[in-house]
């Protein structure tokens, strides 16, 4: 009965420390409890009766104190009943605006202040009906990079409060629940999900950038702002007048002066995006693979290489193209491009797949306000640097899926071409940006190769022809090939073969 007795007083005692105080002073207490009920064993008489005693009184508080915590908290976490406080309007409505302006834009810099972001988060908890919290009040805390939180719960007087990382992850805003504390008591990690709609009120956010097409790259954090950094899955990447005047007065004097290669590849003989035979070419990415720029599938790359691959293998290919014009690698991720690519080799058997993405997670930083005028600028450059990290994280992601997916196809990536390397004499944004998508592309090369993965170089034959191989020199300036550029991508995709 004793040793029962000291086990179960050690169990209850240390668990209510632990809640209290931590893992550390739990398992000393739990120690010492132990250590006591073995000394009443070895002795007798009064002394065994008195430890006994204690044991007895521990493990009854213990258990009295647990219980009543233990209500608490699940009468806090599971009563939903009652009106969730309404997000300041004035707040929610700046938040929304700075929102809706990413739709004139094709990379972004969105700043919520703190209150800002409070509006939109309460805004996201009183939208629910399911949820337990009354109101969430925020702490963005620059120095740790997170934000701290007390939330107010609609039943009782108990407040919980805690941190939570923020990060970018495929494409959106991650949140990361720290250890919880409701009152004095801290809940460990895997208890959180009891309030996590408290902070999945930031999904709505997430849903709101969704619907702007916008891919987050970086996000930064000081004492006063959420700084959320990122590009939009949009083909309107010249945005900046400047450099648009730019190329139009290069346009005025560039005339014929810049030839197209010769033809190497010729048209494609498939039109449509979903074609018969076995096994199929299948083709994901962005506007490239989506052939936009041209006003015929058979011009672009994909059909291309599809004619040029059955004729030289001497089989009937089919042809799967599931490009999406605007795809960033972030959203590749969550658009429901990848899975559909995924679902397909899942489907049908493979014998190559031609993926190109990545050129939108940057050229629209390149025409942005940090950038359009000069890319050596430290502001530019922070946000090439953040660009990278996150394009190589997601597309890591992205080959990682592919490959295990792919089979014993395979798998060929193109990399992006320079559209402002006109070749009507090298200018500053030609020559920086050109340094910058070299670096692009060397991360795609590395990604490539640490999975087997065939690297095809569509950066150099097109350096130095786009004012020939694309519509950037048309009256309104547009980065993607024309029919002669879509055949040299494809020939570079041949020559990788």
């Amino acid at each position: 009965m004793l040793a029962l007795l000291t086990l179960l007083s050690a169990a209850l005692v240390g668990g209510v420390v632990y809640l209290i105080a931590g893992q550390a002073p739990a398992i000393g207490v739990a120690v010492l409890l132990l250590v006591a009920g073995v000394v009443a064993h070895l002795t007798s008489g009064g002394a065994r009766r008195g430890i006994g005693a204690v044991l007895l009184i521990a493990m009854l508080g213990a258990g009295a104190y647990g219980g009543v915590l233990a209500i608490d908290v699940l009468d806090a976490v599971n009563t939903t009943e009652g009106v969730a406080d309404a997000a300041d309007p004035d707040l929610l409505t700046s938040a929304e605006s700075k929102l809706s302006d990413l739709a004139s834009t094709s990379a972004f810099r969105l700043e919520l202040t703190e209150p800002e972001l409070q509006a939109v988060v309460q805004d996201g908890v009183a939208a629910s009906s399911s949820a337990p919290i009354q109101r969430v009040d925020l702490d963005l805390r620059g120095a740790t990079r997170d934000l701290a939180f007390v939330a107010t719960f609609k039943a009782g007087d108990l407040q919980a409060s805690g941190t939570a990382a923020v990060t970018a992850v495929d494409g959106g805003i991650d949140l990361d629940l720290g250890p919880l504390e409701f009152g004095s008591i801290e809940v460990p990690g895997v208890a959180a999900g009891a309030i996590e709609s408290l902070l999945g009120a930031v999904t709505d956010l997430n849903a709101a950038l969704a619907e702007q097409r916008a891919s987050v790259q970086a996000i930064e954090i000081t004492d006063d702002l959420l700084v959320v950094i990122g590009t939009r899955a949009t083909t309107d990447v010249l945005t900046n007048d400047d450099l648009l005047g730019a190329i139009r007065d290069q346009a005025a004097v560039a005339a014929d002066s810049v030839q197209a290669p010769p033809e190497r590849i010729g048209p494609g003989t498939l039109a449509g995006l979903d074609e018969p035979g076995d096994p199929v070419i299948l083709a994901v990415g962005d506007s490239l693979a989506a052939n936009v720029g041209v006003d015929d599938n058979r011009l672009g790359f994909v059909s291309r290489v599809h004619a040029a691959l059955a004729e030289r293998d001497g089989a009937a290919y089919g042809l799967v193209n599931l490009g999406v014009p605007g795809e960033t690698s972030g959203t590749m991720l969550s658009s429901g491009q990848l899975a559909a690519a995924e679902a397909r080799l899942a489907a049908r058997e493979a014998a190559y797949v031609l993926v190109d993405i990545g050129a939108n997670d940057l050229l629209g930083h390149l025409t942005s306000p940090e950038c359009g005028t000069d890319l050596a600028t430290p502001e530019c450059q922070r946000v090439i640097e953040q660009t990278l990290v996150a394009y190589r994280e997601n597309l890591a992601r992205v080959l990682d899926r592919l490959t295990a997916a792919a089979g014993e196809a395979r798998i060929v990536f193109l990399q992006a071409y320079n559209p402002f390397s006109l070749g009507i004499g090298e200018s500053q944004q030609e020559r920086e940006s050109s340094a910058i998508l070299q670096r692009l592309n060397a991360v795609a090369a590395e990604e490539a190769a640490r999975r087997g993965v065939t690297v095809a170089d569509g950066f150099t034959p097109m350096q130095g022809t786009t004012a020939a191989t694309s519509h950037m020199l048309d009256p309104e300036p547009d980065i993607h090939p024309n029919a002669a550029g879509y055949d040299v991508l494809a020939g570079a995709i041949m020559d990788s073969l």
